[in-house]
């Protein structure tokens, strides 16, 4: 959690726009460059203050960052001297992004050869580090969600055709290698009385899939027996097409 950047601009003295308090954005006199001081520019306010991402950057300098590089010049200290500050106020040290705890393996799967520095792109770069955290965030969630769907479908196949316990082992080594969670959540997904639409495409492609295997399985069979001079007479009559 990072502290709230309108109140440490308050705090600081920083002429807010009332107007705009509330907001997502929030404007304010840049005290960096002290532009939108100037007697003609009174209506003006040139510094955008994130209240939800917790950071700055004003349309006039070009002055921009996170909310403890924001502190930093406001103090007139380091960017690690705040932050050192804030993690003994909080008592506790600075709390990951789940994007940054992802393994090496498991940004490899989805296309990141090595685990990025997060703390140095933090520090340097904050407003790509807060895009950068949340596109690869992103793209994991969807890697996972192909992965629940793929699960989803062994689920029922298993369940289905008499192979649950050998699917259970299948999902079981995928977790191991993905490093995450999958056989609790179909299951539960699997019991609801009502499914997401997307696990009821997964299990009507399945008994699609297993109905067209099993009617082209009794056609070979009955062509094989048809082969033996009608020896099953029983086997060449039944019909699966019309009774799957």
């Amino acid at each position: 959690m990072l502290p709230d950047i309108l109140p440490v601009a308050e705090r600081h003295g920083l002429i807010i726009n009332d107007r705009t308090r509330g907001k997502r954005e929030v404007l304010a006199k840049c005290p960096f460059c002290g532009e939108d001081s100037k007697p003609e520019k009174e209506r003006k306010y040139y510094l955008s203050l994130n209240t939800e991402d917790q950071v700055y950057k004003c349309w006039f300098c070009g002055e921009s960052g996170g909310v403890f590089r924001f502190i930093s010049l406001l103090e007139g200290i380091s960017e690690d001297e705040v932050v050192e500050k804030y993690r003994k106020q909080k008592g506790k040290k600075y709390k990951p992004h789940p994007a940054e705890r992802l393994t090496t393996t498991q940004l490899k799967l989805i296309g990141y050869q090595k685990k990025p520095d997060w703390a140095e792109i933090r520090k340097g770069f904050y407003d790509y580090y807060l895009d950068f955290r949340t596109r690869l965030w992103n793209e994991w969630k969807a890697f996972m969600e192909d992965e629940k769907y793929f699960a989803f479908q062994q689920l029922v196949l298993g369940i289905t055709n008499g192979t649950y316990q050998k699917v259970v082992r299948m999902i079981k080594e995928r977790e191991q290698e993905i490093g995450a969670p999958l056989l609790e959540p179909v299951l539960k997904i699997y019991s609801m009385s009502e499914r997401p639409k997307w696990a009821e495409e997964a299990e009507r492609n399945v008994l699609l899939l297993f109905k067209k295997t099993n009617i082209a399985a009794c056609r070979a069979n009955k062509s094989a027996a048809g082969s033996e001079g009608g020896s099953n007479a029983e086997s060449r009559h039944f019909d699966w097409e019309t009774n799957p």
